[in-house]
C-alpha cells in the first residue's frame, strides 16, 4: 500500500492548488518521501504569506511532469490510500494536466457522514501537536498516522469530535465558469459525466430538482469532481471523450458512435476509376474518417473541382447518363466519351495521390481556464487531434512549442459534430494555419 497526502495553497476563486505530495509505502516502515513541485498557476505573494510559505522556495521546485514518472513507478501495482476523496481527486487532476489516464480504484479512509468531520487526522494533529499545516513535518506526521486508521477503524469515532451532516451539498465553492463535472458514488466510481457553461448554476439545478428531473439517483451521489475548461467548446469535447471512455451508468447519450463514412476507391465495368461514399471500412480507402455525409461531400466537391474530375464517378451525382459537367457546363467528360478513359485514369491517379498526401494543420486559440492561460484545439485536415493549455507568459518560437502541450484525443462522430462550426466560432486572427498543401 501507498499512503498519500497532498498539501495545497488556497488561491481564492482558483480553489486549492497542490504543491507537495508526501507518501509512505509499506516498504518504508519508518520513513516517508516528499515531492515538491511548482504550482500550475500563478499565485499571489499574499497567498504564500498567508500560508507561511517561502514563495521562492516553492517556485524553485520542478514542474509536476518532472516527478510524474517517479510517482508512477512508486504507484505501480500498489493500492493507493487517501484520507478522503478530495485528496484522490487532486492527484487525478494533476495527472490529467500531463495527459496521463490515472484510472485506478483507491482506498478512502474517511467518507463524510453524520458523525465525522472531513479531516479527522487533521483534527487529531491539531489537538496533539503545534505543527504548521503547510510544513513538511505536518505532512510526514499525517501519512504516518494514516495506517493506524486503516487498521483500527474504531479510532475514527474515538479520536475526533462529532459534527452534523449537511442537509444539502454546499455548492458555493464551485466556480461560475465552463467545465466538466463528475458525479461519484461512495465507492469513488464515476456514475455520471456532464458539462456546463456555468458549473455552479448547473450543479444547483441538479440538486435542487433531484430525482424528478431525470433518471439519476441523487441519493447515491457521494461527491462531485469538476474539471474547469475555460470555454464551452473544450467542455463539450472533454465531456464526450470521458463518457465514451468511462461509460457512466447514468449517461445515455454519446456512448456509442455510428460507423464512419469512408471514401472508397474502385473501378467501373469499363475500367474508369471512381470513388464511392460508404460506411463500410474496406481496403484501399482514403485515410480520412468522416462522421457526417455533409463533410464527405464537401471534401469530394473540392477534390473533383480542383482536378476537373467526373462528378458522377466521384460519387457526387447519381444519374444514368452523363454528369452535370456535360449537361450543364457543356464540357468533355469521361462519363460521355469512352475515348477519354486512359487520359482520365492517369489524371485521376495523380489527383488521388495529391489528395491522400494533402495536409492542412490548424491551431485554434481559445479562452483558457484563467487570465494567464490560453487553450487551443489542434486539427489535421479539419479532423480533431487534441487540445491543450499553455501559459500566456511562456515563450513561443515555433508551432512545436505549442504542440508540446497537446493532449492527444481520438476523432469520432461527436467530436466531428462539436467542431463542425469551429472555424465560424473562432476569429480568423485566432486561427494559426501551420501547413496547407
Amino acid at each position: 500500500m501507498v499512503f498519500i497526502y497532498i498539501q495545497t495553497i488556497n488561491a481564492g476563486k482558483r480553489a486549492d492548488v497542490p504543491y507537495r505530495i508526501t507518501l509512505k509505502t509499506e516498504a518504508l516502515s519508518e520513513a516517508s518521501i516528499c515531492f515538491n513541485f511548482r504550482p500550475e498557476i500563478s499565485i499571489s505573494k499574499g497567498c504564500y504569506e498567508t500560508h507561511r510559505l517561502d514563495r521562492l522556495d516553492v517556485l524553485s521546485a520542478p514542474p509536476f511532469c518532472d516527478i510524474a514518472d517517479e510517482l508512477i513507478e512508486l504507484f505501480s501495482n500498489q493500492q493507493l490510500v487517501f484520507s478522503e476523496a478530495l485528496q484522490f481527486r487532486l492527484l487525478k487532476s494533476l495527472f490529467k494536466t500531463i495527459g496521463y489516464n490515472f484510472d485506478i480504484r483507491p482506498k478512502i479512509l474517511f467518507h463524510p457522514n453524520g458523525n465525522l468531520p472531513e479531516h479527522p487526522i487533521s483534527a487529531l494533529l491539531e489537538q496533539n501537536s503545534k505543527l504548521h499545516e503547510q510544513s513538511v513535518a505536518y505532512a510526514r506526521a499525517f501519512v504516518m498516522l494514516m495506517p493506524r486508521y486503516l487498521n483500527e477503524p474504531a479510532l475514527k469515532n474515538a479520536d475526533v469530535p462529532r459534527s452534523h451532516k449537511a442537509t444539502s451539498p454546499d455548492l458555493s465553492h464551485y466556480k461560475i465558469a465552463p467545465g466538466v463535472y463528475y458525479f461519484l458514488d461512495h465507492q469513488e466510481a464515476i456514475v455520471y459525466v456532464g458539462k456546463a457553461k456555468n458549473i455552479r448554476k448547473r450543479l444547483q439545478s441538479h440538486f435542487s430538482q433531484g430525482e424528478t428531473r431525470n433518471h439519476i439517483n441523487y441519493a447515491s451521489i457521494n461527491s462531485v469532481d469538476v474539471e474547469y475548461t475555460g470555454n464551452d467548446i473544450l467542455a463539450q469535447l472533454i465531456e464526450s471523450a470521458e463518457i465514451k471512455k468511462l461509460k457512466p451508468i447514468y449517461n445515455t447519450q454519446q456512448i456509442i458512435d455510428p460507423a464512419p463514412y469512408i471514401i472508397n476507391r474502385a473501378k467501373t465495368a469499363k475500367g474508369i476509376h471512381k470513388l464511392q461514399i460508404t460506411r463500410k471500412d474496406i481496403k484501399d480507402n482514403m485515410p480520412e474518417r468522416y462522421f457526417n455525409r455533409g463533410s464527405v461531400k464537401h471534401s469530394l466537391e473540392q477534390f473533383c473541382s480542383e482536378y476537373g474530375l467526373c462528378r458522377k464517378h466521384c460519387g457526387l451525382e447519381t444519374v444514368k447518363g452523363p454528369c452535370s459537367n456535360v449537361t450543364i457546363k457543356h464540357q468533355q467528360c469521361v462519363c460521355a466519351d469512352p475515348a477519354l478513359i486512359t487520359a482520365y485514369n492517369e489524371r485521376f491517379e495523380t489527383a488521388f495521390e495529391h489528395f491522400k498526401n494533402k495536409k492542412s494543420r490548424k491551431i485554434y486559440k481559445l479562452k483558457g481556464r484563467h487570465n494567464q492561460e490560453d487553450a487551443f484545439i489542434y486539427t489535421v485536415n479539419d479532423i480533431y487531434e487534441g487540445y491543450g493549455f499553455i501559459d500566456k507568459h511562456e515563450l513561443i518560437y515555433t508551432p512545436n512549442d505549442i504542440l508540446g502541450h497537446l493532449i492527444a484525443q481520438h476523432n469520432n462522430y461527436d467530436t466531428s459534430r462539436i467542431l463542425d462550426g469551429l472555424k465560424n466560432q473562432v476569429p480568423k486572427d485566432h486561427i494559426l494555419i501551420l501547413s496547407e498543401r
